[in-house]
């Protein structure tokens, strides 16, 4: 049962959100349609993915601090889902021009967010990539694992610099 929790409270933990956001059912809506024509139901964050390397991640853990403090004075939310039955990452339009403003591909910044997230929550299982992980988990390869196994204390840093999101 841990394993279903891991993922996002990782996420959680990187992002420093600590309640899940309230949003109107039709505002909701509305960003539901919105993201359904700005992402194809057949692809995730993930399809077609090279793993993460070790630069990307250092630029990644440089810029969250500042990510996390804008979207917690933006309301902002961005975590892992599950659509369509495949792992993916949920963020808004909002986000999506925040990451691109700071020269990064949303997708590519909210999948090395995924991965490590992923890779953070089995190190933090005794590194078995063999057992249950939550359906909004993305794979991860050898490779990722390793990456987040040395440079574990950057991420979790880079996880804690800022106050937790309160929403």
């Amino acid at each position: 049962m841990k394993n279903i929790f891991s993922l996002a409270c990782t996420v959680a933990a990187l992002l420093g959100l600590m309640a899940v956001s309230v949003v109107p059912d039709a505002a909701w809506a509305a960003h539901a349609a919105k993201k359904k024509t700005e992402q194809p139901a057949a692809s995730s964050v993930y399809d077609k993915q090279p793993p993460v390397t070790e630069k990307e991640l250092l630029g990644f853990l440089e810029l969250l601090p500042q990510f996390r403090a804008w979207a917690k004075a933006n309301n902002e939310e961005a975590h892992p889902i599950l659509r369509n039955g495949k792992a993916d990452f949920l963020y808004s339009p909002n986000a999506a021009a925040w990451v691109q403003a700071h020269n990064w591909s949303p997708v590519r910044f909210f999948c090395v967010m995924g991965r490590m997230a992923a890779a953070l929550s089995i190190v933090e299982e005794g590194n078995d990539m063999t057992g249950a992980r939550s359906k909004d988990m993305p794979e991860v390869s050898e490779g990722e694992l390793a990456l987040a196994r040395r440079n574990l204390g950057s991420m979790l840093k880079a996880g804690g610099d800022v106050p937790p999101i309160n929403k």
